[in-house]
């Protein structure tokens, strides 16, 4: 996991089915982002709940605590976007090196990324239970490009970062790697 370093969380898994009919057909590739709330409805009363309950406490103490949540949720809300948009350019390289469906990137509530504290995604390369994905996760060269794809979409994500932010770069030369 990521130390208080680390600018980014990724976490790369194979999927996989139980058995049941036509579970050996499903393959493909996806990237999850945690999911704050699902609507917004359920945001405003979630925010409003937390809200209730950290005020309860009174004084000043509360409004230290108030204070303390705001930021918190401000920054919450911050890697969520940027969980989004470096999911949103890791999947899209992927689709040129994997022969499998782009099942897309979806929200989720994964304790992997719940912890993470900074933008954080959840990448499931294909199916274990499918042949043809089986097969391009174990062939070195498919390994090497998939490898290349978000590695090249971290870099990219990076920068972009970067760029938006005011930093300075320190400049790289990044190959894809891809053969």
């Amino acid at each position: 996991y990521c130390t208080d370093r680390c600018s980014l969380f990724v976490s790369l898994h194979v999927n996989s089915l139980n058995k049941r009919p036509g579970y050996s057909k499903v393959r493909g590739f996806e990237t999850y982002y945690l999911d704050a709330a699902r609507t917004e409805d359920a945001a405003r009363v979630a925010k409003m709940e937390n809200e209730a309950v950290r005020f309860e406490a009174g004084g000043e103490a509360a409004a230290a605590s108030g204070l303390d949540f705001i930021l918190k949720d401000l920054q919450t809300n911050e890697y969520l976007r940027e969980s989004v948009r470096l999911a949103e350019l890791i999947q899209s390289p992927v689709a040129e090196v994997h022969s499998g469906p782009d099942k897309g990137v979806k929200p989720a509530r994964l304790m992997v990324l719940g912890t993470a504290r900074r933008p954080a995604v959840l990448f499931e390369m294909g199916f274990s239970t499918n042949p043809d994905d089986a097969r391009l996760m174990t062939n070195a060269r498919s390994q090497r490009n998939l490898a290349a794809s978000i590695a090249d979409a971290i870099v990219s994500y990076l920068l972009e970062y970067q760029r938006r932010v005011g930093t300075a770069v320190v400049e790289s030369q990044t190959g894809t790697g891809r053969e």
